[in-house]
């Protein structure tokens, strides 16, 4: 990733000071992997003191990251800056050092993801397949999407690429019902859909699936639950059934986190507790698996426990985008209902049964295991969207 990266200070700021302040600053933005680039629209901007306002506007690009520590005015600073900045439509974020300048890595990281994602513009999806019948209101509007019919997906599939893969799968897992040939395919596929997605230049994919199709489970053999668990793993956002507002959805989320995102059917929504069901996760979500049956019996889905007290962001986005509902909640443990393998519950922190009941914008959730509601919310409402709960 490349960034402008600038020091602002007071007039009367010694060159000394602005230098060093450069020099740590630039070998910290180093360590993160960023470069510097004088024709970048993404500007980091330390601002150092009180009275930078004006060099801050100056060296301000498109989009902007103040960093500010409490002393010397400097917060004061960027947040007027921030204003000025966001009047003359262009964005800042401010964030906050310690009081002793280190550099908060993880917020300036995220900080970062936030910027590239609001400059990245209308994602490009790709459809495997058609969309499963029960969807009827799981389309998307905002993105680029094409489309790929399912026989081409899986016309040059070689099922020994899924060798090592399912080699692995299998060595994580606590049991299996499944040997390593007969998960080979799903393994395999995974990685055709991930070379799929990286010649058609996708963002991202979804899959309308034949877990439900008699005829083409007895044809075929298995189910592709564990191909796009997989897929979510190697870094390619992809939902289930032909879903594109969980995709985008997902899409969002693994953005801003840099984890492997995933999406579950809202089974139970009471109070401030969300049970969320799938016939699989990508593996490195959980804190152990299995791998057994589909809840129809079919081949083959991830059980899936992922231990109490995990951060997690769940969103569900408008065809739109004029609507998101958003929630910030933790993992807990619930007993398990009659429903897919992998059962995880959320205690909500920011939002209630209530706002999915009102939202009421679909059947899956979009969710990843790390607390980025902040910068979700941030983009959200750059993009023009009403976020649920306000």
């Amino acid at each position: 990733m490349e960034v402008f990266f600038s020091v602002a200070a007071s007039p009367d700021t010694p060159q000394e000071v602005r230098r060093q302040v450069f020099e740590k600053y630039s070998e910290e933005l180093a360590k993160l992997g960023v470069s510097l680039a004088e024709r970048s629209d993404i500007a980091v901007i330390v601002v150092a003191t009180g009275g930078s306002e004006n060099e801050v506007l100056t060296s301000a690009r498109s989009f902007n990251v103040l960093l500010a520590w409490p002393e010397y005015n400097s917060l004061s600073a960027a947040l007027e800056a921030a204003s000025a900045l966001r009047e003359i439509g262009k964005f800042a974020k401010v964030v906050r050092l310690s009081r002793y300048g280190e550099p908060p890595r993880e917020s300036l990281i995220r900080a970062l993801r936030l910027l590239n994602l609001m400059k990245a513009g209308v994602p490009r999806f790709g459809v495997v397949g058609t969309p499963n019948p029960w969807l009827v209101a799981s389309n998307i509007f905002l993105a680029t999407v094409e489309r790929v019919e399912l026989e081409e997906s899986l016309r040059a599939l070689d099922v020994g690429a899924g060798a090592e893969d399912a080699k692995w799968l299998l060595a994580r897992a606590s049991s299996s019902e499944y040997s390593e040939e007969q998960l080979r395919p799903m393994a395999a596929y995974a990685r055709a859909l991930e070379s799929l997605a990286k010649a058609k230049k996708w963002d991202g994919l979804t899959l309308g699936c034949w877990c439900f199709d008699k005829e083409a489970i007895r044809r075929m053999g298995w189910t592709p639950c564990i191909s796009l668990a997989l897929l979510n793993e190697l870094g390619v956002p992809a939902s289930c059934e032909g879903d594109l507002r969980a995709l985008y959805s997902m899409y969002i989320l693994t953005k801003l986190s840099g984890r492997a995102g995933w999406m579950g059917n809202v089974n139970i929504a009471e109070g401030d507790l969300i049970l969320l069901t799938h016939d699989g996760i990508p593996p490195i979500m959980a804190e152990r698996y299995s791998i057994t049956k589909r809840m129809t019996g079919a081949p083959a889905a991830i059980k899936a426990e992922v231990s109490s007290g995990r951060p997690a962001t769940l969103l569900r986005v408008s065809a739109d985008l004029k609507k998101a509902l958003l929630l910030r909640a933790v993992t807990i443990e619930l007993e398990r209902i009659d429903a897919c393998a992998t059962q995880i519950g959320f205690k909500l922190l920011r939002g209630s049964a209530d706002d999915v009941m009102r939202a009421a914008l679909g059947n899956h959730l979009a969710f990843v295991l790390d607390d980025v509601y902040e910068e979700a919310r941030e983009y959200l409402e750059y993009m023009g969207a009403e976020v649920i709960p306000r």
